[in-house]
């Protein structure tokens, strides 16, 4: 298997890019280069439908979402994570 690219196992806990399959994550992208940010883009656009669903236009759902995701860029970055 090629090496983990996940953020929790990069920062040493016992999580595999496999663990992520069940979530939609497809075969070609686990333990590729593009692993975290093709999780980024999902976790993305699953915020916006939980804010939509809350009553928020798609507007300010995007504004929300795409500030969640520029900390979540911010953070990884600070914590010296690979992309």
């Amino acid at each position: 298997m090629a090496e983990n690219k996940n953020w929790l196992s990069q920062k040493g806990h016992d999580i595999n890019d496999y663990d992520y399959k069940e979530l939609g994550i497809p075969d070609d992208i686990i333990g590729s280069d593009s692993f975290n940010r093709v999780m980024l883009d999902k976790v993305h656009a699953e915020n916006m439908a939980g804010y939509i669903s809350k009553g928020m236009s798609e507007k300010e759902a995007r504004h929300k979402a795409d500030k969640m995701k520029s900390m979540a860029l911010k953070a990884a970055k600070a914590a010296g994570l690979k992309f």
